[in-house]
């Protein structure tokens, strides 16, 4: 019971916390006999009705359509296989309001989540079919972004209840992690926490790190049993729950034998300048915790009021490790996307352009406050950002004045009630750029970088129309994430 009950927490966290777009694979998965599964049916079912009346209203133009979807989700995730409705809704909307084109946009990116969490519906050739009706280049598109299994070692609710795969790999990101900190061989010693201050660079390697650390051991072993051990470490326990602690602590690969091969991992990719085994206090206490479970086993049968407490303290420092890992991690992939970023790219930019080679008659950077948020690490969003800035100076060097250049960011509501951030970079340059150009990479390696990077982060890249005396803006689309404090507006969670 103790099991089922943690394993629905899990679930409904991926949705509740995270929005996880697979959460309601989780949710049906749930055995239909134990009370969790019975409420996520009991929800998705309720759920499933408001969502298709918010398709029925985005069919027929009703401005009502948000507010029901707004209440789906507040009760339950969509099944995928619902995207198909609904993109053929804002297609037929499209269709009959032509001067909204993001009507379109929206029904190409509502094809693309159906074909890509729900690949094998019966519908899914069809759905193919009328995706590459409005996007010529969606077949290649999809091929290429199939889903992936996690690696074993990543967690189904690591990364913050997601795991968004990054430019590089996890793996590959981690050797590059590793060349880089070599470099700096001699750099202090630092804790966990200090390096992913100082290092943004090495945020998907760490995230990744954690993730294993979190599922295998914290969550896998140590989290699993944290019921049963608190039941025995006050004289409660029963026959069955000593069983139980033994066998998921103590069967297989040793505990500590287990965390040092974790360490290890850390070590390889991040480098010598980390010190999780002497400068973090926080590892330091899980090892000796770990340390006194492993003396402690043969007293599990009846412990001694002394072998009481050492328990209690070993798990609440485990505890107290894997809460500081959730946060951390949480906010590794989380980006605002704010003045200073903006800034920063642009800099660096600039810094790679040949002095006098762009010549700007003006720039101008704006961007809200607060700051929204995406849910991508900070290195991802640098190298989109980066590229879509440098192919803008360079097209308005090329060209006669004014050169001009405008980086904004906006929010935009769509109808589905999620959000997203949109930064547009804006460029005075007659030189032709389509969308259809940066998809099929007909403009260089640098934005066929961008649309590779946007199809992990499920975001996405348009050209625009431009206003204002700008001749166009490109746009980079990602969901919006709403941190702890954040307020969602008109009801949007």
């Amino acid at each position: 019971a103790e099991a089922e009950s943690a394993v629905w927490a899990e679930a409904e966290a991926r949705w509740v916390e995270h929005r996880d777009p697979l959460a309601f694979r989780a949710w049906r998965a749930l055995p239909s006999t134990s009370p969790g599964g019975r409420e996520a049916r009991d929800r998705l079912a309720r759920a499933d009705r408001l969502y298709r009346l918010g398709i029925a209203r985005v069919r027929s133009g009703d401005s009502s359509a948000r507010e029901a979807f707004d209440r789906a989700k507040a009760l339950a995730p969509m099944d995928p296989v619902l995207y198909f409705p609904l993109a053929r809704a804002c297609r037929r909307r499209a269709e009959d309001a032509p001067d909204e084109p993001r009507l379109l946009l929206r029904a190409a990116l509502y094809y693309r989540k159906f074909l890509l969490l729900a690949p094998s519906d019966a519908a899914a050739a069809e759905a193919r079919r009328e995706l590459e009706a409005l996007d010529p280049d969606a077949d290649d598109w999809l091929d290429a972004n199939a889903p992936e299994p996690p690696p074993p070692a990543m967690s189904a609710v690591g990364l913050a209840g997601r795991a968004p795969a990054t430019v590089l790999g996890a793996a590959l990101l981690a050797f590059l992690a590793f060349a880089l900190a070599i470099g700096r061989g001699r750099a202090a010693r630092r804790t966990l926490a200090e390096l992913t201050r100082a290092r943004p660079e090495l945020h998907p390697a760490i995230a990744y790190l954690i993730s294993g650390l979190r599922h295998e051991l914290l969550k896998h072993r140590v989290g699993a049993v944290d019921a049963a051990v608190a039941a025995l470490a006050s004289g409660r326990g029963t026959d069955a729950q000593r069983a139980f602690v033994v066998s998921r602590l103590h069967g297989g690969e040793p505990l500590l034998a287990a965390w040092d091969g974790h360490l290890r991992a850390f070590e390889r990719a991040l480098g010598p300048s980390l010190d999780l085994r002497r400068k973090d206090a926080r590892f330091v206490r899980a090892r000796r915790a770990l340390d006194t479970l492993t003396r402690l086993e043969g007293s599990l049968a009846a412990p001694s009021p002394r072998a009481q407490r050492a328990l209690r303290r070993a798990f609440s420092d485990l505890r107290t490790l894997d809460a500081h890992l959730a946060a951390l991690v949480g906010a590794l992939v989380r980006c605002r996307v704010d003045a200073s970023l903006l800034r920063d790219v642009l800099a660096e930019v600039r810094a790679e352009v040949v002095p006098g080679q762009v010549a700007l008659d003006a720039l101008a950077l704006e961007a809200p406050d607060p700051a929204p948020s995406v849910e991508v690490f900070r290195v991802d969003l640098f190298i989109v950002l980066k590229n879509v800035v440098r192919n803008a100076l360079l097209a308005v060097g090329r060209g006669e004045a004014p050169r001009r250049v405008r980086i904004d960011v906006r929010t935009e509501l769509e109808v589905s009630g999620e959000e997203h951030v949109v930064v547009r970079v804006h460029d005075t340059s007659s030189e032709e750029l389509t969308t259809e150009m940066i998809r099929g990479r007909g403009v260089g390696s640098g934005l066929g970088l961008v649309t590779f990077a946007l199809a992990r982060y499920d975001g996405s890249i348009t050209v625009e129309r431009g206003d204002g005396g700008f001749a166009k803006a490109v746009a980079v689309r990602f969901f919006r994430a709403f941190d702890d404090g954040d307020a969602p507006q008109d009801g949007v969670s």
